[in-house]
Parts: C-alpha cells; structure tokens; sequence
C-alpha cells in the first residue's frame, strides 16, 4: 500500500485543517478513506489532482505521491 501526501484548497482545507498523509492503491481508494474521516467534504464538488496533474478516471498511487484535492474554480 504506498503512503500518499495530500494537500487541500479552499473550504477543502478548512474541514482538513491541513495536509496530511493516508495509505491507499487508487484515487478512489483514498478518497473512500478521506469520506470516512472527513464525512462534510462527501457533499462538495471537487477536483483531483495526482503530481500536479488534474485526473477524471481512477488513477493507481505510488509511495509518495501527492495528492491535491481542489474546490471548483473559474478563471477569467
């Protein structure tokens, strides 16, 4: 199982607190486990990032991957 980095945005972070580490095999994996700790974010829209790249499908983690979650925006 690797041990993955993640750091949070916006209201994201306010229900985190801060960034912080979690064990998981893929993005729906470790975001099953951030539900669970974390039960308000469930409802929020977010995006997904894996090593600064934003993903839409499930994606396999290896050890010290980070892991950005990220409140919807828009750039004018």
């Amino acid at each position: 199982m690797a041990n993955i980095k993640v750091i949070t945005f916006g209201k994201l972070k306010e229900i985190s607190g801060s960034n912080f580490e979690l064990e998981a095999e893929t993005t729906d994996e470790l975001l099953h486990k951030i539900y669970q700790e974390f039960p308000s974010i469930k409802d929020l829209k977010l995006r997904v990032a894996v090593n600064q790249k934003i993903i839409s499908e499930i994606t396999i983690l290896n050890n010290n991957d980070m892991v950005a979650l990220m409140p919807p925006y828009s750039g004018g």
